[in-house]
C-alpha cells in the first residue's frame, strides 16, 4: 500500500476504501502514520468488514465513510492459541475468565456465609461463619485460579495496550476519535465479531457520516471485492470521474511520465553549433 501511495502522484486529499479481516497492529500503525504525513485529508470508506488492525488503520482518518454494509469491529488483539495451528482467541478471554470466576467466587463466598447463620439459627458466630466459607470457597476455585499464568495474562494485557497506544498516537492529529472511545473498543465489546454499525460509530468517532453518491457507485462498480477481502492485495486505478482505468495502460502511463521526467533531467551533452 505504501508502495502506491508514493507512486500515484501528489494529491493533497485521499480516500481509502478499507476492506479487511484484520492483522498486524504494528504494520496497520506503520500504514496510518504514512498516510496522515502524505495526505493534508484522508477519508477512511467503509462498504464492508474491517475489523481488528483495520479499526486500528480507521482511527488514523480525518472522517469514516460508511456504506449500508460497512461494519468496525472492537480493537482487541487476537493471539494465537498454544497447540491449536492457526486457531486465534481475543487477547482479552484470559481476563474476561478471570473476572468471571473472582465474581462468581465473591458470590459463593457471601451466599455460603448466609447459608451457614441460617442453618445454625444463629447458634454459629459470624467468624465460624465466615472461616467455613473461606474455606469452601478456597476448596472450589482455588484449582482453577492456581491453573492461571501471571506472565500469560500480562504478556496479554501488554498485547492490548499497543493497540491502545497505536491507537492514542493515530488519533492526534485529527482527533477524530470521542473521550474514552479507545477505551470502549479495546476493552468494552463481548465479542471480537461484535459489529459497530453507522449508529454505534456514531458513539465513538466525532465524524463519520455516510457515502455520499460518487462514492456509492465506486463502491457498487468494486463489487464484491468492497464487501469481503481478498487473499491477494487488488489494485485499482481511478481517473478523476472515479472512471476505473486499464491496470496495464495506467502502467505504461507511469512508465512514460517517469521517463519523460528522467529525460529531462539529463544534462545537455551535444556540441553546440
Amino acid at each position: 500500500m505504501l508502495h502506491f501511495a508514493v507512486e500515484l502522484g501528489k494529491s493533497k486529499n485521499a480516500t481509502l476504501i478499507l476492506v479487511t479481516n484484520g492483522g498486524d497492529a504494528d504494520a496497520a500503525y506503520k500504514i496510518g502514520r504514512y498516510l496522515q504525513d502524505k495526505y493534508d485529508s484522508l477519508g477512511v470508506l467503509l462498504p464492508g468488514l474491517c475489523k481488528s488492525a483495520g479499526t486500528l488503520l480507521a482511527i488514523s482518518g480525518k472522517e469514516l465513510i460508511f456504506t449500508p454494509y460497512g461494519e468496525l469491529g472492537p480493537l482487541d488483539v487476537q493471539i494465537r492459541k498454544e497447540d491449536k495451528l492457526g486457531a486465534l482467541e481475543s487477547g482479552l478471554n484470559i481476563s474476561e475468565a478471570f473476572a468471571a470466576m473472582e465474581e462468581r467466587a465473591n458470590d459463593t463466598y457471601h451466599r455460603l456465609i448466609s447459608e451457614v447463620l441460617t442453618a445454625s439459627n444463629a447458634g454459629v458466630s459470624i467468624k465460624t461463619a465466615l472461616n467455613a466459607a473461606s474455606e469452601m470457597v478456597s476448596s472450589l476455585y482455588g484449582p482453577i485460579f492456581a491453573q492461571i499464568d501471571p506472565e500469560e495474562v500480562g504478556s496479554r494485557s501488554r498485547a492490548i495496550r499497543v493497540a491502545e497506544d497505536y491507537a492514542k498516537r493515530l488519533n492526534l492529529k485529527w482527533e477524530n476519535l470521542k473521550k474514552n472511545s479507545i477505551g470502549m473498543l479495546s476493552r468494552s465489546y463481548p465479542e471480537h465479531s461484535f459489529v459497530i454499525d453507522f449508529n454505534e460509530a456514531k458513539l465513538i468517532f466525532e465524524r463519520v457520516r455516510y457515502a455520499n453518491q460518487n462514492e456509492t457507485e465506486i463502491v457498487k462498480r468494486l463489487k464484491l471485492l468492497a464487501r469481503f477481502q481478498e487473499p491477494e492485495p487488488i489494485i485499482k486505478y481511478l481517473d478523476k470521474q472515479g472512471n476505473f482505468i486499464d491496470e496495464d495502460s495506467e502502467r505504461e502511463n507511469r512508465r512514460e511520465k517517469s521517463g519523460k521526467r528522467s529525460n529531462d533531467n539529463e544534462p545537455d551533452t551535444g556540441t553546440p553549433s
